[in-house]
């Protein structure tokens, strides 16, 4: 019979696994963008204000649980997400038309 020490995780599994999360983190802004999908609706899933949100992202103190949703959401294959999540994609480089020109 094993002690609990023999049954826990290897050292250096830990400290691998910390330093992926701590690459993420700091590059979490980067991964964003690379996916193409608006700050909006990342802050929506978030249900973070927009000015909470870019204050976050900007200085990246998003927190763990934060990093965790955005990782997943980006990640989700979850076909009741999957038109929502194209969509989000699709309009990713439409323009941004006020409320007057949008009414023309």
């Amino acid at each position: 019979m094993g002690t609990l020490i023999e049954t826990r995780m290897p050292k250096p599994y830990l400290v691998d696994l910390l330093q992926e999360y701590f690459k993420v983190e700091k590059n979490i802004g980067e991964i964003i963008q690379l996916t193409g999908y608006r700050n909006n609706f990342i802050a929506k899933k978030l249900k973070l204000p927009m000015s909470t949100y870019y204050t976050k992202k900007r200085t990246k103190s998003f927190t763990a649980n934060e990093v965790f949703q955005i990782v997943r959401l980006l990640e989700d294959d979850d076909y009741s997400n999957a038109y929502e999540l194209e969509l989000a994609k699709s309009r990713a480089d439409d323009e941004d038309v006020s409320v007057d020109d949008y009414s023309k």
